[in-house]
């Protein structure tokens, strides 16, 4: 493509670049190669700024920057926010890839992954192609990618919605990748919030500045968009309060008799739900244990009736839905039960464990730790919800992030501390403390390890494995003959 065709939705007509030849847009310079355009981000850690000239050295045919004065061999074209030029940029070079698909944009702290997954469920089960953008893995075509992020970068986003052949797309939306726009220039047909509850506050002012984040997502909707609220979230009403005001398409799923998926009633615990819709009553009995999965599966539910699948059809995909890798994943093998859970925030931790303590079981064993770098506000809280639902605690090593090991076992001795008057262990290796919970449990005890999910550890442990499933399985095969397995 042109350079002077590429800019025009950042910069307008440019005779001086009218020639250029672009083959492909990059914002790291170490990807830049001959006829490239290289766009300097200014992020966390590095300016962009700074690796001008390296990228020209390995090609770059033309810059886009925020800075003034730049005297270059090469166009340089100066705008006010480059991530948001990013976006443009991308959306031009791949020729708006978003309007071709049915997209599906999901948000809020917890809930994400669970809503995102269903939703593709059901439209398959409707005999509709459906990506997938989430935390734990990408799939075009029905090919899985690998996943990154919670939100890919726009880059990313655009080249994959490009190749994308099928009907629908459901993307997680992470504050984070709102905040560095890394969805600038999609739009979408649907925008789905969950809820909201702290988390990331190391990253965002405050629980106000994270909503407002959040809340970016539906400006991105297309013209005859529509907002799929959480009405049984605080924050979901003031987000609907909001949209109504500028005058924007909103449903609502909740309890009240206002929203337009009303939850009725639910039956033995909340396995069987009764709904109401358009004053039908459908009964659906959940796959899924937990009140938060009940709100993830009406969001799911209302959002595909909104985009046309029959409730017929949606009613099948709910009650044969397969679960999530490392979302209320539970591995059994001969007395010992697993669950293996990503819950890293307090609301979600809570969600879990309340979910467990219903279940018919002797003890609760909880394993987990701390991300280095992250949100330290919200540590007291998940220990005190860890102590109020469980009868042992083992704190170990989660992901670093960059924090030194001593720092980290610092911090956990603090918490065991924190939590003297309870029945609290502390194991560095988080193998080692998978190993010591299995050998020390009885038949019934559940065994609960949260913060990973399905990710891969990224450090290494004494057991040479990959992630906690991997762990559980390595120890189900070293002790098999063993009377413990």
């Amino acid at each position: 493509m042109k350079l002077k065709n590429l800019i025009s939705s950042i910069a307008g007509t440019n005779e001086n670049v009218a020639d250029i030849e672009v083959v492909q847009i990059q914002f790291k310079s170490r990807n830049v190669k001959k006829g490239d355009i290289f766009v300097a981000i200014k992020g966390l850690r590095h300016d962009g700024h700074n690796f001008i000239n390296e990228a020209i050295s390995k090609g770059a045919v033309a810059v886009i920057g925020e800075e003034n004065n730049y005297s270059l061999p090469v166009p340089y074209i100066k705008v006010e926010d480059t991530r948001k030029a990013l976006g443009r940029l991308a959306k031009t070079l791949y020729r708006d890839p978003s309007l071709i698909h049915n997209m599906i944009g999901i948000t809020g702290t917890n809930g994400k992954t669970t809503t995102a997954y269903m939703v593709k469920h059901i439209f398959e089960t409707a005999k509709e192609s459906c990506s997938l953008f989430s935390t734990v893995s990408n799939v075009v075509n029905g090919i899985e990618l690998m996943s990154t992020a919670t939100t890919p970068d726009i880059l990313e986003l655009n080249n994959m919605l490009r190749m994308s052949t099928d009907k629908n797309v459901v993307m997680e939306v992470s504050s984070h990748g709102l905040h560095q726009k890394r969805v600038e220039g999609l739009e979408f047909n649907y925008g789905v919030f969950t809820n909201l509850t702290h988390d990331h506050l190391d990253y965002h002012q405050d629980m106000d500045d994270y909503f407002n984040t959040k809340a970016e997502l539906f400006k991105l909707l297309k013209k005859n968009g529509e907002a799929i609220i959480n009405s049984s979230c605080p924050w979901g009403m003031k987000l609907m309060n909001q949209l109504k005001n500028n005058r924007q398409t909103v449903f609502s799923y909740g309890n009240s008799e206002n929203d337009d998926l009303q939850l009725l009633c639910t039956e033995a615990g909340i396995s069987k739900i009764k709904v109401k819709e358009s004053n039908e009553i459908f009964e659906i009995k959940m796959p899924m244990p937990g009140k938060h999965n009940l709100q993830n599966a009406l969001g799911a539910i209302l959002c595909t009736l909104r985009a046309g699948v029959k409730i017929q059809n949606i009613i099948y995909a709910v009650e044969n839905f397969p679960g999530v890798p490392g979302r209320f994943e539970e591995i059994r093998h001969r007395g010992a039960n697993f669950i293996l859970d990503y819950a890293h925030t307090p609301d979600g931790l809570e969600n879990l464990l309340q979910t467990v303590k219903s279940m018919k079981q002797n003890r609760i064993i909880h394993i987990f730790g701390f991300r280095g770098n992250k949100d330290k506000t919200k540590r007291l809280d998940m220990l005190d919800i860890s102590a109020k639902y469980c009868d042992e605690i083992i704190l170990t090593f989660d992901d670093l992030n960059g924090v030194s090991k001593d720092l980290m076992v610092t911090d956990l001795e603090k918490a065991v501390k924190y939590l003297e008057s309870r029945n609290v262990h502390l194991i560095i290796d988080r193998t080692r403390a998978i190993e010591y919970a299995w050998k020390n449990s009885e038949k019934g005890d559940h065994i609960v390890i949260t913060g990973k999910g399905p990710e891969p550890y990224e450090q290494e442990f004494e057991i040479p494995t990959d992630n906690d499933a991997g762990t559980i399985k390595y120890l189900f095969s070293k002790y098999y003959n063993t009377s413990k397995a």
